[in-house]
């Protein structure tokens, strides 16, 4: 029998992503919340991109996009102006655009939504730790 990543891979919670100044969180890190889905989309991305467990997951990195490109942008407001600042709301930009719209191929559409979900999640875990 083989199991597929899609299979085990947890589903965060939609309380652990968000954001909000009144709410305590169960996970303490918006990368690990994200991670399951992020680590099964690129297997997918490899072995099985169009499928109906592609398509919700596809779904779901879109949520994860929506849910952290606001602290992402917060993040990038708060650096200095330098390139890195640059980078980051270009990055954030993009992520957006990307949830948006990726293109009809799936496993393009899959690894592109899981990268920004990645990149996003890094900028709203640097965001707690400013």
């Amino acid at each position: 029998m083989t199991v597929l990543a899609h299979e085990v891979a947890p589903v965060p919670s939609e309380a652990a992503t968000a954001t909000s100044a009144g709410q305590d969180t169960a996970i303490t890190s918006a990368t690990a919340a994200v991670a399951g889905d992020i680590e099964a989309a690129l297997a997918l991305a490899d072995h099985h991109p169009a499928g109906e467990a592609s398509v919700r997951l596809r779904e779901r990195l879109r949520v994860h996009i929506r849910t952290l490109a606001a602290p992402a942008e917060r993040y990038a407001d708060l650096l200095p102006e330098s390139r890195q600042k640059d980078i980051a709301a270009a990055t954030v930009r993009f992520t957006r655009k990307v949830a948006r719209d990726c293109g009809s191929d799936p496993a393009i559409a899959l690894r592109l939504l899981a990268k920004s979900a990645a990149y996003l999640a890094r900028y709203a875990d640097l965001l707690r730790q400013a």
